[in-house]
């Protein structure tokens, strides 16, 4: 159970969390030292010549020594800041100036040209453990955002993400998804589905079909996945509950039932079905009935993703005798096609604000993450070293997930949506990541 709280509390939980988070309560904002001036801390996003905002976390504080510490706790903090691509840490005093009212001498650390600070303290009962995190605004001299989770010590990494998901929000106007999962499959011989945090930790096994799994996908209420699984020795969809507990057939057709990804609404399914042996994009219903046949011709469509608002999918087709890229109408069209500067283009999965596609392109002999607009404009290679596939966004757009032999080992990668800051994540070799939805 974690408990969130901000100062004075003026009312009660909300609703329950449908894992181990129980129960979340929500709280005021307090400020200690607001100031009447109206400028605040702000990231315009949608400005191109956006800077990095210049950050100091500090190691939280308690007077009980013991695991978690303070420096893990702020170390997390720096890590998914840094992954947003949005902040440049700057190194904390040791120990942090504060004032005789025990808060931070904020004229002190103003010159060390910090805009913002994130400072937190702890303590431990038991079992549980309470954090209190706080955002203040060094140029404006006041507390911009406070918040204290209470649950399980064992948790102490979720309730730091859930904090920095509120600075996230708070700076930038859109909440953060640092509490969002990745789902791969890994790269043993039977490639078993596995989830973790965004950030490689909590490894946790999903599956354990003892056979070929593939192309994980989650439902949008994050309860589930779609995966392609050789379960009865042919390619077909099925759906695993997202604590591994059910294993439920999806579409169990002849030949290919394959790349299946839910609509927004979570009300339907696109996939590759066979058809005289060739796949072809359809539509299904949860129940796995037939909606519509979406693609013809002679050439093989895979790799469905849909656009944010649910009117368009784009896929991979060979029809023009090369994988590119397509999108269709759902209700109807002719398809059109987007890529156009490289021979090989695979693995599309269209951004949350539905302006960017990712994809996997062959740039001078070896794959990379590349972007693209919809309409075929502003094509940009992302990465530049080693070979990068199965692209995935984040549910905010920020960080994209992918495969990475970057360090040797093909393993999950994660970099903020510009690729300037990348990183492999996951602590066992994987493939065909799938960034959850924000979880609740």
């Amino acid at each position: 159970m974690i408990f969130e709280q901000v100062n004075r509390i003026t009312n009660i939980p909300t609703g329950n969390r449908p894992s181990r988070i129980i129960l979340l309560s929500v709280f005021t904002l307090f400020c200690l030292f607001c100031s009447s001036a109206a400028a605040k801390l702000l990231l315009d996003l949608d400005n191109p010549n956006l800077g990095k905002m210049p950050i100091m976390v500090a190691d939280f504080h308690s007077g009980q020594p013991g695991s978690p510490n303070g420096a893990d706790m702020a170390s997390i903090v720096k890590n998914d800041l840094t992954f947003s691509g949005l902040f440049e840490i700057i190194p904390a005093p040791q120990p942090l100036p504060m004032n005789q009212n025990g808060e931070p001498d904020i004229n002190a650390l103003s010159k060390t040209g910090a805009q913002a600070l994130i400072m937190g303290s702890f303590q431990v009962n038991g079992n549980q453990l309470t954090i209190e995190a706080k955002l203040y605004d060094i140029a404006l001299q006041k507390l911009d955002l406070g918040k204290r989770y209470t649950g399980a010590i064992t948790d102490y990494r979720y309730m730091i993400h859930m904090f920095d998901d509120r600075v996230m929000e708070k700076i930038t106007n859109i909440a953060g998804c640092f509490t969002a999962k990745i789902a791969f499959t890994d790269d043993s011989r039977t490639r078993e589905i596995f989830t973790m945090d965004y950030d490689g930790a909590n490894l946790r096994q999903l599956t354990n079909t003892r056979t070929i799994n593939l192309s994980p996908a989650w439902a949008p209420d994050g309860k589930g996945l779609i995966f392609t699984s050789y379960i009865n020795r042919n390619p077909d969809l099925w759906y695993v509950t997202s604590d591994g507990q059910r294993v439920i057939p999806v579409s169990q057709r002849r030949g290919l039932n394959a790349s299946g990804r839910f609509s927004p609404d979570g009300s339907m399914i696109a996939l590759s079905l066979s058809v005289k042996s060739i796949p072809k994009l359809f539509i299904i219903n949860t129940q796995g009935n037939i909606i519509k046949q979406l693609t013809n011709g002679l050439g093989n469509d895979i790799s469905p993703t849909w656009s944010p608002d649910g009117a368009n999918i784009a896929y991979v087709s060979d029809q023009a005798g090369t994988p590119q890229i397509y999108t269709v109408p759902v209700n109807g069209g002719e398809p059109k096609r987007v890529t156009l500067s490289s021979s090989y283009n695979t693995d599309p999965d269209w951004s949350p604000r539905g302006d960017q596609l990712a994809f996997t392109a062959k740039v001078d002999g070896r794959f990379q993450i590349c972007v693209i607009k919809p309409d075929g404009s502003d094509f940009k290679v992302l990465t530049n070293k080693g070979s990068n596939q199965d692209p995935s966004w984040s549910p905010d757009g920020r960080m994209i997930t992918y495969q990475s032999n970057l360090d040797g080992a093909k393993r999950i990668s994660v970099m903020d949506a510009k690729g300037t800051v990348q990183a492999p994540v996951s602590g066992i070799p994987g493939r065909s990541p799938a960034w959850s939805p924000r979880l609740k």
